[in-house]
Order: C-alpha cells, then structure tokens, then sequence
C-alpha cells in the first residue's frame, strides 16, 4: 500500500496529530536498535510486522506538584495514563486512516513483573530523550517525561537519537567537579542506601551505579508490590484487631486506590527527578 501513501505527509500527520492531542515530543525511532533486549522484549515480539517505533513524551507532573512540601501529592498523582489514551489513539488512527497494523506497547508489566519494552531505550532511539545518570530517558528541553510507544508496520523515515548529550547538564558538571557528585546520586546515593551511583569524566557521565530492586521497592511502595507484601502480612497476622488495624489503615487504603481507580503502574518517588535540572526551567513559575 505504500505507493498509495506519501510516507513523508503521512509522518508529518501522525506526529502533529499526537502533538495536538497533549505530546509534548513525538518522534520517530528503529526498531531494530532495541535488537539486543532480551527475548520477548523486542519490539518484532510484540509486532512481527513492526517498520516503526513512534515514540511519543509528555504528561509530565505539573510544576506546583513537583514544589509542593506534601510528599503524598506526588504518591497520590498519576498522569501516565494520559501518554497511553494519546498512544492507542494515535494507533488506532494509523490502521483507520492509512490501513497498516499498529499497537501502543502496554505500560504494566509481562511475565515475571518485566516490561513488556524498554520505554527508556525506546526514547532513546527515537531521540524523544537521552540517557542520564538516574536512568529515566532525559529530554533536553521538558526534562522528564511520560513515555508512549507506538510500533507499527507503517514504513516511516526515522529521526533517530539526539546528537548532542542530555545529561549531565553543566550545573551536574560543575557540582561534580566541587563536591563529587550531581543532585541525583546526592539525593538518592547508593552508597548510604539509596539507589543511585557513578561518575562523571571531561563532562560526561563515564559509569552508572543502580541498586534496581531497591528502587523499586520505593517507587513502588504502593500498586501491586505494596498490596502483595500488605496482603502477606495480614494473612499472617494472628490478632484479629491487628489484621483489621493493617487492612483499614492508611497504607493498604491508598494501595487499593493505586491499583483499581488509578490503574496504571504508578511510581511515588520522584526524588532523583525533583532535583534533576534538566528542564527545571520549565518548572520556575511564579
């Protein structure tokens, strides 16, 4: 069907129409440069037909989120789900207007609690971020983003990574070269129990330290790891009055509400994000 498409006009539909629909980036990435990941998280495993890998970044949490002192606002507020209604719009748009197969990669987790994709790499690629020294895919002007994926047969032109590095930026640079280290190892340093290692060299960061599973615990403290191990110590709570204390209190009430109104894989710690610079600008209002 391609000779019946302008591929250059059809792009240039497709990424306008995610951005009108709240994207603040939407690009396009190969594929095969997430060739390497393990079996079952290639993008041909979700897609055998997949050409392409739109990738689109946005929802970010509001500036007077990220300032508020209330730690629970941050817990309690997910916009992730935006990026996914923005992605399986955009692919049902591609097989209804140009008739080629498309699908936005789910955001929950597969089997053994792993991503169905790396959404990182998958930016990367795309060149809606770049890497950094917490992890999260970085882009130059918004900073962090929710991420959407879309993988579709539709043969389109890839843009490809970002030239030039995100991270870190020169206020990591200079606060290395002072104290040995950036805001996101500083506030989350791996070495007093926190998640976040590594070092930077001539202004780049040269290697990476991260306790994964620590991490999750936290960021995951709440939604379904939270609900298992609250679950876990109630059923093993002799004392009646103890059991009802665990399962009417607090905790288990918000991680009830993160995994049936919120539905969506929900992180609670921003810790590393909240001090990271790039696009901080973005977040200085009055």
């Amino acid at each position: 069907m391609t000779q019946d498409i302008d591929l250059t006009v059809a792009k240039k539909d497709l990424l306008e129409w995610a951005t009108r629909r709240g994207a603040a980036a939407a690009r396009v990435g190969d594929p095969g440069h997430l060739g390497d990941a393990v079996a079952g998280q290639r993008p041909e495993d979700l897609l055998p037909q997949v050409r392409s890998m739109i990738v689109l970044g946005g929802s970010a949490p509001r500036a007077g989120e990220w300032l508020s002192p209330r730690v629970e606002v941050m817990e309690s507020i997910g916009t992730a789900d935006r990026m996914t209604t923005v992605g399986s719009s955009l692919a049902r748009h591609i097989e209804d207007t140009y008739g080629y197969y498309a699908m936005c990669v789910p955001t929950a987790t597969d089997q053994d609690d792993k991503a169905f994709l790396d959404f990182p790499a998958a930016a990367i690629a795309a060149g809606v971020g770049g890497p950094s020294l917490a992890g999260p895919a970085l882009h130059p002007e918004h900073g962090f983003l929710y991420l959407s994926v879309i993988l579709t047969s539709l043969p389109l032109a890839v843009d490809g990574p970002l030239d030039a590095a995100v991270c870190p930026a020169p206020s990591c640079v200079a606060m290395w070269e002072e104290h040995g280290t950036t805001p996101c190892t500083a506030v989350c340093p791996i070495d007093a129990g926190g998640c976040l290692g590594g070092e930077l060299d001539d202004g780049l960061f040269a290697s990476r330290r991260y306790d994964a599973a620590r991490c999750r615990d936290r960021v995951y403290h709440y939604w379904v790891p939270g609900y298992q191990a609250a679950l876990e110590r109630t059923l093993d709570e002799p004392d009646a009055a103890r059991r009802k204390m665990i399962l009417y209190g607090s905790f288990f009430t918000r991680t009830m509400w993160s995994i049936t109104y919120s539905n969506v894989s929900q992180g609670q710690c921003f810790e590393c994000m909240r001090v990271c610079p790039v696009g901080s600008e973005k977040r200085a209002l009055r």
